[in-house]
Parts: structure tokens; sequence; C-alpha cells
């Protein structure tokens, strides 16, 4: 696991238009641009917050990365309290 390449994705997805739209499009030709593994390119692709956040990512590029798919905030609290949204 790379909690480093996974904080890049997620900060590239939240501060760049063009990379919303390549993930959006393809995620997975996206995600191939990083070292990831199959299991974490699937955390990124399904916006499994939680589980991110359990591996070490910062919980602030996880909530970026949730509200910037259009997500609300509700839930992502629900999501991170493990209510499930």
């Amino acid at each position: 696991m790379s909690r480093n390449t996974l904080e890049k994705v997620l900060y590239d997805l939240s501060t760049s238009g063009p990379n919303k739209k390549k993930f959006a499009e393809d995620a997975n030709k996206f995600l191939s641009r990083y070292q990831l593994t199959e299991e974490e390119c699937a955390l990124v692709r399904d916006y499994k917050v939680r589980e991110l956040a359990d591996l070490g990512v910062n919980t602030m590029l996880t909530w970026g990365f949730w509200l910037q798919a259009g997500k609300s905030n509700a839930d992502y609290l629900k999501v991170m309290k493990r209510e499930e949204a």
C-alpha cells in the first residue's frame, strides 16, 4: 500500500477539472497512471473513503475527493462514522 500515492491521486482528482473528467470517462485508464494495486484502485473507483482513511490517507483529501464527486457532506459523515450512506 502506498499512502503517498493514494494521496497524490485524491489530490489530483480534487484540484484538476481535466483529471476529474478523465476519471469520470474511464477510471481504470486514469488510475493506470499511478503505481497502485488493484485493491487500491477499487477503493478509489468505488469512493471507499472510510477504507482509504483506515489506510492512513489524509481525511481532508478523502473529504475533498468525496465532495468533488458531487456527494453530500452528510453522507460523507455517515460513511466515516461507519453508518453508511
